[in-house]
């Protein structure tokens, strides 16, 4: 049958009531436009003035999308033009233009100044940068509000009160605070804004404790000084009394280390206030020890000689010897070209027979020389030294912990107790087995022989140029060998249960070995900041040789007194820091130095004299 040419297909209605449906699906929504509903407090003509601290607030009518918020697109300018500088804050659906407020009796220093005109600017279509709303709609318009601030009255300035319900206090500080002798600038720290005006000499009673009575001081100058510490800003006075304070009743005379300042905000002429114009209320008068230089150190490191390791103690470190900070490395102790033998399973360490150091790579030995970056036998693990008739020599750059069982399997030799100061080479070529380590060595499981030691023979030498720690008795006649230098009877280097041994000192040869690469790590302890400083100036003193700096933060611990918190979630990134650099640390946190290089024959060594943090 042939179709009906004058027909018409009733697909055809479908097909374009379903296009149409679909290009009206397509087409965007227009939903209500992203407009300014209000500012709070409300400007414009026959306003109220602002205060010079009042925040200016714009509220939208809907959420606002907190990245289209900046200096471009929110912005507050004078009567020239210039821009004013300020905070924005951002909530859900309103930006918040923070001025700064004043510090100075003239209130010329702040973000707003009295008896001016303003203009609040809020970009909107057609600008790229305009305010965008959370959905991503441009704000409607621009928007330009005009406001002026208040007058100055006289005996009274035009700055908000703050509604917090806090008194107006002077913090007490826990303990006495350093003062540099060359830099007298004491820093009173309130619960408050102070009002400008109210910091003056006569607003605070400064004294030297230095004689049977107090002697008054008379500060150079009184200022409010912007500080980290305060929760509002302008909260913090600042005293300075000169580098020559002028004494009442005495010739001016510079401070010297120990003596003792104390400030007082009561019974004073013309008392601290706040914006509401309360005085200042104070329990305790905090008091100063002075120190010397121009800065206080909050804190200096190095502080004494001895080792310095990383967070693996066992892995090369640093020395601290006669005020440098140098790797810890000796010629005897090898190239450490075996890397670190920590093993798994029972092993075997026989001269010439290959190995598996404990990461699944075997290695073997150089000769009879079995040179190791460090050596840790784990417990519960055996590590058998076989060296048939030959001896035996097992070194490390870094550190040697045996915490499983080491079995000396080779020969012995007559006892020849080595006088003080022997080379340790010597002691090493004459040893049947000898361990030697450039860092300390801790025994605290065991090291026995697989066979009887014969009378007035000894199976084994034992070195080290940091400490030897035992926990567990030794063979017979093992001889202990520390560095030299480490004899000293305040702090002997052999700590713990010795047992029939031979101890002596050695000398050791600082250097490092041809063909010898590997990287020194080194920590300082953690040290608590004063609660009245929340970070300081970092000095690193002269660094050398590639040595590279950094700083890490930890929380105070809540349960134990005195001690950082040390869970990885309470506990900083390492932070690189150069010289001067400022640390952000948080008043009264803990805070700590780690230092590593690379350590490279015939390259100059990593080292540096001190590092110190300082709060100026």
């Amino acid at each position: 049958m042939l179709p009906n040419p004058m027909r018409r297909p009733r697909t055809l209605p479908i097909v374009a009531a379903a296009l149409l449906a679909g290009a009206c699906a397509r087409r965007p929504v227009h939903g209500p436009s992203f407009d300014v509903l209000r500012t709070s407090p409300p400007v414009g003509p026959g306003s109220a003035p602002l205060l010079l601290n009042d925040t200016l607030t714009v509220y939208f009518s809907e959420p606002v999308s907190p990245l289209s918020v900046t200096s471009d697109a929110v912005t507050v300018v004078d009567e020239e033009g210039h821009q004013v500088p300020g905070t924005l804050r951002v909530g859900s659906t309103w930006v918040g233009f923070e001025p700064r407020p004043p510090f100075t009796a003239g209130l010329d220093d702040g973000s707003f100044l009295p008896d001016r005109s303003y203009r609040l600017l809020v970009a909107g279509y057609p600008r790229p940068d305009a305010l965008r709303s959370a959905a991503g709609r441009r704000l409607a318009a621009a928007h330009a509000f005009e406001f002026r601030t208040a007058a100055t009255v006289p005996g009274r300035a035009p700055l908000r009160p703050l509604a917090t319900g806090l008194p107006f206090l002077l913090r007490n500080y826990d303990a006495p605070q350093s003062l540099p002798a060359d830099a007298p600038r004491l820093r009173l720290h309130f619960t408050l804004p102070v009002l400008p005006g109210s910091a003056t000499a006569d607003s605070v009673c400064v004294q030297w404790l230095g004689t049977v009575n107090p002697v008054p001081i008379q500060p150079r100058s009184v200022r409010i000084v912007p500080s980290r510490l305060d929760e509002f800003p302008g909260s913090t006075v600042e005293v300075d009394l000169g580098p020559v304070p002028q004494l009442e009743g005495m010739p001016g005379r510079p401070l010297r280390a120990g003596d003792l300042i104390t400030v007082s905000v009561r019974s004073v002429r013309a008392p601290l206030c706040d914006y509401a114009g309360n005085p200042v209320v104070a329990t305790v008068d905090p008091f100063w020890t002075v120190v010397p230089g121009t800065s206080v150190a909050l804190v200096a490191w190095p502080a004494r000689d001895g080792g310095i390791a990383g967070d693996d103690p066992l892995l090369p470190g640093f020395e601290s010897l006669s005020g440098l900070v140098r790797p810890r490395s000796r010629l005897e102790a090898g190239d450490g070209s075996l890397g670190v033998f920590r093993p798994r399973r029972d092993t075997v360490l026989r001269p010439g027979v290959p190995f598996d150091r404990g990461d699944g790579v075997e290695v073997q030995s150089r000769g009879a020389v079995f040179p190791f970056l460090a050596i840790d036998v784990p417990a519960g693990v055996t590590v058998r030294v076989d060296g048939g008739s030959s001896p035996v020599q097992l070194l490390a750059c870094g550190g040697i912990r045996v915490d499983g069982t080491l079995v000396l399997a080779g020969p012995t030799v007559p006892l020849q107790v080595p006088r003080p100061g022997t080379a340790v080479q010597d002691l090493l070529e004459a040893a049947p087995v000898a361990l030697l380590a450039a860092g300390d060595v801790t025994v605290r499981g065991r090291i026995e022989t697989a066979a009887a030691v014969p009378p007035q023979h000894s199976p084994l030498t034992l070195a080290s140029a940091g400490r030897i720690h035992l926990f567990q008795e030794l063979p017979y006649h093992t001889i202990l060998a520390v560095e030299q230098a480490q004899m000293e009877p305040a702090e002997l280097a052999i700590v713990g249960l010795r047992g029939q041994v031979e101890a002596t000192a050695a000398a050791f040869t600082y250097g490092v070995p041809p063909g010898a690469r590997w990287i020194a790590t080194g920590n300082s302890p953690w040290s608590v900041l004063p609660l009245d400083r929340d970070g300081g100036r970092l000095c690193v003193l002269g660094p050398s040789g590639g040595i590279r700096v950094r700083w890490q933060v930890a929380l105070p611990d809540a349960v134990r007194k005195g001690e950082p918190d040390l869970t990885p979630a309470r506990v900083g990134r390492p932070e690189a820091a150069n010289d001067q650099d400022w640390v952000e640390a948080g008043a009264g946190s803990y805070v700590r130095f780690l230092l590593d290089g690379e350590v490279a024959a015939a390259a100059p060594l990593p080292s540096v004299r001190e590092i110190r943090l300082v709060d100026r």
